[in-house]
């Protein structure tokens, strides 16, 4: 790793499932993904992925459907997962979750392990959505899929195990935390709760964890430059379907909890969009999560005591909303 992590470990607290994972990593010989191009950078994140999220049972039912898409003729994929603790309840909750990925790498199968941890945990039904990636799919493409998928699950609720009276949520890691940021903005009649995990709430990263951590170790300036040549154009950096941050409303918001990794370059961005919401009277929660970087929230084979914090904090603020 080119990165300095032992001055890194000297200088902040970080955990030891932290230096246990990066130091597995360096082992993986993997290069950044700026230097290797979408497509094996896509492999990469996959691989990561079936190595350090582990794996979960789930005693229910897992199946696929398509959400039609006025944005796509093949319609947008999403795997539910319904937990058969649901079987009994009159009107379980049904999330609707958005993978991280830079909007441009990522998928739901680099996602299956804590959509089940939820979805078997809280319980409800968990909805895992495949919407498009950057290059392919430029902004604002993702966020009308998010749009489009909450939309259809609000009008749909019977169709997917829940019923009318069924609270629908929204959550999501990273870039998928900014899709759920944002579609809470644009569908909030729709949205009962979100669970926004380290979003990105600014696509002009100006928030001072950007240049605290940006030579890593997780997720880079470089690397941000990177996904943000493949996703956005100059021009549309601030606009608010961007950079949620930029909004000029936030008192109609639903309740949301937002999840902070300590030592990761979102981190300030977490800050600033909770102040946002707080002075604007929304019901809003935030849990920092020590000692962990960027990503850690999806790697719970790597990451078991502090994703089991994080996901509790996740379950507890669900069966809140959904009593």
């Amino acid at each position: 790793m080119s990165f300095d992590f032992e001055k890194f470990v000297s200088t902040y607290f970080v955990h030891q499932e932290t230096i246990d994972f990066y130091k597995a990593r360096s082992q993986d010989n993997v290069k950044p993904y700026y230097e290797v191009g979408v497509e094996e950078a896509r492999k990469t994140s996959l691989a990561t992925a079936l190595k350090y999220s582990g794996n979960v049972e789930l005693d229910g039912e897992e199946k696929d459907i398509v959400v039609p898409s006025p944005y796509d003729k093949d319609g947008i994929p999403v795997t539910l997962y319904c937990p058969a603790a649901c079987d009994n309840l009159p009107a379980p909750t049904i999330l609707v979750y958005f993978h991280g990925g830079g909007n441009t790498i990522g998928s739901r199968k680099t996602h299956v392990t804590v959509c089940k941890i939820l979805a078997r945990d809280s319980p409800c039904i968990v909805a895992n959505v495949e919407y498009r990636l950057a290059p392919e799919h430029k902004f604002p493409a993702n966020n009308d899929d998010a749009k489009c998928v909450v939309e259809w699950m609000a009008a749909n609720k019977s169709v997917v195990g829940g019923s009318k009276e069924s609270k629908l949520g929204v959550a999501g890691d990273s870039a998928g935390g900014r899709l759920s940021a944002v579609v809470s903005h644009e569908a909030y009649q729709l949205i009962d709760f979100a669970v926004l995990i380290y979003p990105n709430v600014s696509c002009r990263f100006e928030h001072p964890s950007v240049v605290e951590f940006g030579e890593g170790p997780s997720l880079s300036k470089l690397t941000i430059n990177w996904f943000m040549e493949q996703y956005i154009t100059e021009k549309d950096l601030d606009d608010a379907r961007a950079s949620v941050i930029r909004n000029k409303e936030f008192s109609y918001l639903p309740p949301t909890l937002i999840i902070v990794a300590d030592l990761d370059t979102l981190r300030d961005g977490c800050y600033a969009y909770y102040e946002k919401l707080k002075e604007a009277g929304v019901k809003v929660e935030m849990k920092t999560v020590k000692g962990v970087p960027h990503a850690f929230w999806s790697l719970q084979g790597a990451f078991k005591e502090t994703c089991k914090e994080a996901h509790g904090a996740a379950v507890k603020f669900i069966q809140q909303q959904s009593a």
